[in-house]
């Protein structure tokens, strides 16, 4: 009799999942394909049928997690790769030959795009460069952010990391005029010749704009007012390069270049 009831209670399971059973003598487990899987069967005891729920929703929704998770990881490598630069402040007659020249003692640039204006044709005086690696692009960061190139200080920096406006040479309340200067004087010239008389802070020879050439002036800055005064009193109608320079109290408020 209660084999019997065994019987009737066993078929009735198996309708219930809608699948093929193998059933095992030894056992008396039944395996089900977890294709369609809702629910697994204990071993059957007589009069006490054991099963586990099992939601497939779980498995699907961990999966789903670990995708969504690598794929944010997958994106910040890529930010983390970026090796394109940012080249600011740049002479306006300056071409992408010109700079992949100033680059290649650095590093490999793969490209290097100088951006013009379409209605005039000329330089907006800033570019983008693609370098090879990463450890490229830092050796041109740290080599050629603010060096002076044909007359003006460069502004290099990661694309996707723009850096704020600072002015593009050091300054500070003790400021000299420099004029007549000769059109071959530099920053670095007037450094030279200035700093004889004082810790010079930081020296700036301006340049047009449109050609690239001096404009015959610059500033000069130091650190204490003594160290200004001094050069005033010496340098004033000194000739460097040829003419003779004319040095003077800057007048209103700092260049901020």
């Amino acid at each position: 009799m209660a084999a019997s009831i065994a019987s009737s209670i066993f078929s009735s399971s198996i309708n219930t999942v809608k699948c093929v059973p193998s059933i095992t003598t030894s056992t008396n487990r039944i395996m089900l394909p977890s294709v369609s899987l809702s629910y697994i069967v204990e071993p059957l005891s007589i009069g006490t049928i054991s099963h586990k729920l099992w939601d497939p929703k779980v498995s699907v929704a961990v999966a789903e997690q670990e995708v969504v998770v690598a794929a944010e990881v997958d994106v910040e490598e890529k930010v983390e790769e970026n090796t394109k630069l940012y080249f600011g402040n740049l002479p306006y007659n300056v071409d992408s030959a010109q700079l992949a020249g100033l680059i290649q003692d650095y590093g490999s640039a793969e490209l290097i795009e100088v951006l013009y204006d379409k209605d005039t044709g000329k330089s907006r005086g800033f570019a983008f460069v693609t370098m090879s690696c990463i450890e490229d692009c830092n050796a041109v960061i740290e080599n050629l952010d603010g060096r002076e190139f044909t007359g003006r200080t460069l502004r290099v920096n990661f694309s996707n990391k723009p850096k704020p406006k600072q002015p593009l040479y050091p300054e500070t309340e003790h400021k000299l005029f420099v004029g007549n200067l000769s059109w071959s004087v530099t920053s670095e010239s007037l450094i030279q010749a200035f700093q004889e008389y004082g810790n010079v802070v930081g020296a700036r020879v301006l340049y047009d704009g449109e050609t690239g050439r001096s404009r015959g002036y610059g500033f000069v800055c130091y650190s204490t007012k003594a160290e200004m005064e001094s050069a005033l009193a010496s340098l004033n109608n000194m000739e460097i390069e040829g003419r003779a320079i004319r040095v003077s109290l800057a007048e209103g408020k700092r260049s901020q270049g």
